[in-house]
């Protein structure tokens, strides 16, 4: 019997998650969108910094400033990066429109006329 995912391989523990990447041949729906915050008044009031930066009002990445004594600070990429200036409207229209439109046209394509 084939030993299981999660037993050794060379002497080390796999782990499920590791199996998960294997079949990079599929094409995958899920996308990760991040929106950021803006200070809020207590942050205002404190003259808090900046720890999170954006490339303008809509992009793919996310800065995290880690302070003064970093030697570097640490950036994420997303399928959707909206900085504090976006507003509701751009959200749904880059975001949730695209996603109606597609259940629109597949519960369309879903309807049959019975006679």
């Amino acid at each position: 019997m084939p030993p299981s995912p999660a037993h050794s391989v060379q002497g080390g523990k796999r782990k499920e998650r590791d199996f998960d990447h294997q079949d990079q041949d599929h094409e995958t729906n899920i996308n990760v969108v991040v929106r950021c915050r803006g200070r809020n008044d207590r942050e205002l009031r404190e003259n808090s910094g900046v720890v999170v930066k954006t490339e303008g009002v809509k992009g793919k990445n996310v800065e995290l400033s880690m302070g003064p004594s970093a030697l570097s600070n640490k950036t994420y990429q997303f399928d959707k990066v909206f900085s504090p200036a976006a507003d509701q409207a751009m959200l749904f229209d880059d975001v949730v429109e695209p996603i109606l439109d597609e259940v629109r046209i597949l519960s369309i394509s879903a309807v049959f006329p019975c006679f």
